[in-house]
């Protein structure tokens, strides 16, 4: 027996030595190494999806980011050393009823996010614009010198789902904007649970809240309904964020 093997053992070991076994062990791993962080990108590309920090303090003078319907009613101006995005004219609202004069953050859709902005006021409210789908799809939170209780307009969250917008929050909420200072808003949003929750001034409870699963990604955007202020400071934190082609 032992003289059988031995030819069969000579013959294997001249054709496949140790070192070229090694190579074809290094070769194949680098294959499969290479064909799982394709199959990852090939998964991540078609997700879209990722975690997006996005700051706009407005130091650079550019609006490149933000896409308006009427790009020359704003404009960045500096005071004090803030800069900011004012926006010079108010234009008025669409029918079916529902604000139309906001600037969006361009090419960037998000689900669950937190938005923190610095606000003021020129007339009576500002409004900040999320789950941007179009132009009859949208919530936005409506920040007013006026209590709800005494505009059923004003002061709230308020959807805006193919027809007049509607409030779906903030019915008995104090003013969000009671004077022409800046103030902090922070918006979290949570289209898991569908939580909506809006924060003034560093308070710890929220001076809107509400659960609605009507729209659960888009774009964010800052405006008016028909008057105009100011905005700085703008910061928005998602964890599933998607950038348009455009912008990648």
């Amino acid at each position: 027996m032992a003289s059988y093997l031995e030819p069969i053992q000579k013959r294997s070991n001249s054709r496949y030595k140790p070192r070229d076994i090694r190579a074809a062990a290094v070769l194949l791993g680098a294959m499969l190494l290479a064909f799982c962080a394709v199959s990852v990108w090939a998964a991540s590309s078609h997700r879209g999806s990722s975690n997006l920090s996005i700051r706009d303090d407005f130091k650079s003078g550019s609006m490149a980011a933000w896409e308006m319907p009427f790009p020359d009613d704003w404009e960045i101006v500096e005071q004090d050393g803030l800069h900011y995005l004012h926006m010079k004219r108010s234009r008025p609202p669409g029918i079916p009823r529902r604000p139309l004069q906001f600037a969006r953050l361009k090419g960037v859709n998000v689900d669950s996010f937190v938005l923190n902005v610095k606000v003021r006021r020129a007339g009576g409210s500002m409004i900040v614009v999320f789950d941007y789908v179009d132009t009859l799809h949208f919530y936005y939170v409506h920040l007013s010198k006026d209590s709800g209780t005494k505009v059923a307009a004003h002061n709230g969250i308020f959807i805006v789902n193919d027809g007049s917008r509607r409030r779906i929050a903030g019915f008995d909420a104090s003013a969000a904007l009671p004077d022409l200072s800046w103030h902090d808003v922070r918006i979290v949003r949570d289209a898991g649970s569908g939580s909506i929750q809006v924060f003034l001034d560093q308070q710890t409870m929220p001076r809107f809240s509400v659960v609605d699963r009507s729209f659960l990604r888009g774009q964010v955007g800052l405006g008016s309904f028909d008057e105009t202020g100011d905005f700085a400071q703008f910061h928005l934190d998602s964890r599933n964020a998607r950038r348009s082609a455009r912008n990648e």
